[in-house]
């Protein structure tokens, strides 16, 4: 039996030995995944702490139905800290960090140091998917990495693929189950391996075959598709706000056309992915003539977004109000109901006002970091403290509460239009543009 047959029996069977690498946001919902499929999974992750805390049940992830997932599946996954021990693995999934440097080029140590460790280790027969975000191309390099440090064939004795992961945080567990994979293989054997895995565990009708510099492109392409859109309700917010007007009311107006949809303006773009993968994309073309600016210049109006809303607070005279001028802010995750402070605009606000002289205070329920401010130990604490209240992240907690309060007192900053009701029951509403 060939190595190829051996490994796609192994698979069919669902006995092959799986390891995934990187027990973060995306690799423990993925082991916990495939324990729940009944695979043989390990998970591999370098922090000693974190392992040990996963081995106690304990898994710092805000996640819908995590909790749950992870109570049933953990105790069968072996986890480990060392590439010493993964000698027997058949599948390798790699969920390590992609992220960009001061100067947006991509960071790929971590996937590079990875694929060595694994190419001096691997026996013959081994399938390789990278889950990671990667510039075009990268899968490719990777597989060569691999063939030189393994000294095997890609073909004959392992295969590549890119598999990107597809969910959005804090819908994570469920759009593991729900969501299209892509399987990418740097060749055709590495493209039906990979796709004979996917279908193994997931629904065979949301598995496409296809290259992996296809796969890296859509993957990049899909995240800066929505860095865009973003940039655009940004950039038409800034507009309206120059003429005087309200961007929500022309938003909706304008979305009363049939083939326009125009998304919701806010305090900036935050997550792992948005910030960086337009760079990526335009980064995997790095040598060519051709220079992108339509990409670019969304990246930069969405990272402009904090220091617009800071501009909004400047036009308060702080020394005029009746407290002491301490700025409330509301809300440190990227995004609503979850506890990823990951390039949070919330958090970029902080420090733009800390850095200003400004005194302030946060609160948010699902982070207890301060970001160098006040950190208020309820929402009752930073309403007594402050008359200025910026709702950086429209929590559906924050929300509930902050309607069952007295705010007629507050002079109230609402980048992303969370609570535009709130208009007439305070003594100052302050969106984007009015």
């Amino acid at each position: 039996m060939s190595r190829l047959s051996e490994i796609q029996e192994r698979i069919d069977k669902k006995i092959a030995n799986v390891v995934v690498f990187g027990m973060g946001y995306i690799g423990l919902p993925t082991a916990l995944f495939y324990a729940e499929k009944g695979l043989n999974v390990t998970g591999l992750d370098t922090n000693a702490d974190l392992v040990s805390d996963l081995k106690n049940g304990i898994t710092h992830m805000e996640e819908e139905g995590l909790d749950s997932l992870a109570s049933q599946n953990l105790p069968r996954i072996r986890l480990i800290t060392s590439y010493e021990e993964i000698e027997k693995a058949d599948v390798c999934v790699l969920c390590l960090p992609s992220p960009i440097d001061k100067e947006k080029k991509p960071v790929l140590r971590f996937l590079e140091n990875s694929i060595a460790e694994l190419g001096r280790r691997l026996k013959k027969g081994c399938l390789v998917l990278i889950e990671s975000t990667v510039p075009v191309g990268t899968t490719e390099r990777l597989a060569t990495l691999f063939a030189e440090e393994s000294r095997l064939k890609l073909g004959n004795d392992f295969w590549f693929a890119h598999c990107p992961e597809r969910v959005l945080p804090g819908k994570v567990v469920a759009e593991l189950e729900t969501n299209h994979r892509l399987a990418g293989g740097v060749t055709s054997q590495s493209t039906k391996l990979a796709t004979a895995f996917l279908s193994s565990v997931f629904n065979a009708e949301l598995v496409h075959p296809t290259s992996a510099r296809v796969s890296e492109a859509a993957k990049l392409a899909e995240n800066s598709y929505r860095d865009v859109n973003v940039a655009f309700a940004n950039e038409l917010a800034r507009i309206c706000a120059e003429l005087g007007i309200d961007v929500t009311e022309v938003i909706q107006l304008a979305n009363l056309h049939p083939r326009v949809d125009i998304l919701r303006p806010g305090i900036g773009v935050g997550g792992y992915c948005l910030p960086k993968d337009g760079w990526l994309l335009v980064q995997s073309i790095k040598d060519g003539t051709f220079v992108p600016r339509l990409i670019t210049a969304a990246r930069s109006v969405n990272d402009e977004m904090p220091a617009y809303v800071f501009s909004r607070v400047q036009e308060l005279d702080l020394e005029a109000l009746s407290l002491k001028p301490i700025v409330g802010l509301l809300g440190l995750s990227f995004k609503p109901n979850v506890s990823d402070t990951r390039n949070s605009p919330s958090v970029q606000l902080v420090h733009i006002l800390l850095a200003a002289g400004m005194e302030v205070i946060v609160f948010d329920p699902y982070v207890e970091r301060d970001y160098g401010a006040k950190r208020a130990e309820s929402l009752d604490e930073l309403l007594d403290a402050c008359e200025v209240v910026i709702l950086g992240v429209g929590h559906d907690m924050l929300v509930r509460d902050l309607v069952e309060k007295d705010l007629s007192q507050k002079v109230f900053i609402d980048p992303n239009n969370s609570m535009p009701d709130l208009k007439n029951r305070v003594k100052k509403y302050i969106g984007l543009s009015i």
